[in-house]
């Protein structure tokens, strides 16, 4: 709004000029606020729009860049490293089972296990893709004598194998036998 058109409006009010002046001030300041506020409420607008604009410009990059990505070949390739690790904890699992085999009568594979060389263990592989573990059995044989608590006993038919529970457990006769149960049920019988 122009002054000019306000005191043109103005012009013909009977009033004195100061009152016309003043009142003409006071509509301009008023005015002056409002648009202040609004080209405030416009750069902000437009700050915004260029935070924006540069956003997309960003993304379109992107979106670009992911566009020339093979996505079938990203496939192919995280199928065949999941294949490759797969086949490692096979085969891992394949060492580990040939150990264990080789490690007969342990109580606790893990410790007996831990009081080995690594170092001197080695795996073979055979025409059928097991394993077969080398460097083992003096080591073995070592830790059965320092550790043997750590082993089952061995029962090589040599050892009394018979277990003494107490008591008379002689096997009865069927007369023995018959005694027993006629006692047990309360049955007596005379002769």
């Amino acid at each position: 709004m122009k002054r000019s058109f306000l005191e043109g409006l103005f012009k013909d009010l009977e009033a004195e000029d100061s009152v016309k002046k003043s009142i003409i001030d006071s509509i301009m300041a008023e005015n002056g606020n409002d648009l202040n506020t609004e080209k405030t409420k416009v750069e902000s607008l437009k700050n915004d729009l260029k935070v924006k604009e540069g956003v997309i410009e960003e993304l379109n990059t992107k979106i670009k860049e992911v566009g020339s990505v093979d996505i079938e070949e990203i496939k192919k390739q995280a199928k065949q490293e999941g294949f490759e690790e797969g086949s490692k904890e096979v085969e891992e699992l394949k060492k580990t089972n040939a150990l264990k085999s080789s490690i007969k009568g342990a109580k606790d594979f893990d410790l007996v296990y831990s009081k080995l060389d690594k170092e001197k263990i080695k795996y073979e592989k055979d025409d059928k893709g097991e394993y077969k573990v080398t460097g083992i059995d003096e080591q073995v044989k070592n830790v059965k004598e320092k550790y043997s608590f750590l082993f089952d006993e061995e029962n090589n038919g040599t050892g009394n194998s018979e277990i003494n529970l107490g008591g008379d457990h002689k096997k009865p006769s069927n007369d023995d036998s018959l005694k027993q149960l006629e006692e047990a049920m309360g049955i007596k019988q005379e002769k």
